[in-house]
């Protein structure tokens, strides 16, 4: 199974979400990206046992129950190669809450960094499709969409795949700070 941390933010951006669904059926996506809520992605995802699940989450629950609630600045919705996104401004918060997680996985099981993760750009997918010519329709008929210029991250989730596979994540927890 592979595991996966975030933020929730799909209250904050009901709005953008609801015009990005409306595109997506357009367009015909082999997968949709929203078959989880909209989140901040805080670490890439990453193969454990099934067994070891337990473990592993209840490190991540003390890490996010540590979290105070802090503000997220947007910097706006981009096209990276076959991703739109919305991206995130850096902070001192965010980096802190991902190379919290990054370490304590690194540290107490091994799991190894992935480069991504070096300079881990903080961001909630909109669209990704193999298929980049979709994804760039998809950025130009949703990137003038109206976003909120910060985000609360007080809502906290962790999720998890059987394979690690797009549109095979579901969410398993949610801890609200």
């Amino acid at each position: 199974m592979y595991i996966w941390v975030g933020i929730k933010v799909e209250d904050q951006l009901k709005m953008v979400k609801a015009q990005a669904q409306r595109i997506e059926n357009e367009i015909g996506f082999d997968h949709s990206n929203f078959t989880l809520p909209l989140h901040i992605s805080l670490k890439i995802s990453f193969p454990i046992e099934d067994a070891q699940y337990e473990i592993y989450a209840e490190e991540i629950r003390k890490i996010y129950r540590n979290t105070k609630p802090f503000e997220i600045k947007v910097r706006g919705i981009e096209l990276e190669n076959n991703i739109a996104w919305i991206r995130m401004e850096k902070s001192k918060a965010l980096e802190s809450l991902s190379t919290q997680i990054n370490m304590v996985m690194l540290e107490k099981y091994g799991v190894q960094l992935h480069e991504y993760d070096m300079d881990f750009k903080f961001h909630t997918t909109m669209f990704m499709d193999d298929n980049e010519s979709k994804v760039k329709f998809a950025f130009d008929k949703l990137k003038d969409c109206p976003i909120p210029s910060i985000l609360l991250a007080n809502k906290f989730v962790i999720g998890v795949s059987p394979s690690g596979k797009l549109g095979t994540y579901k969410v398993i927890e949610e801890i609200n700070v």
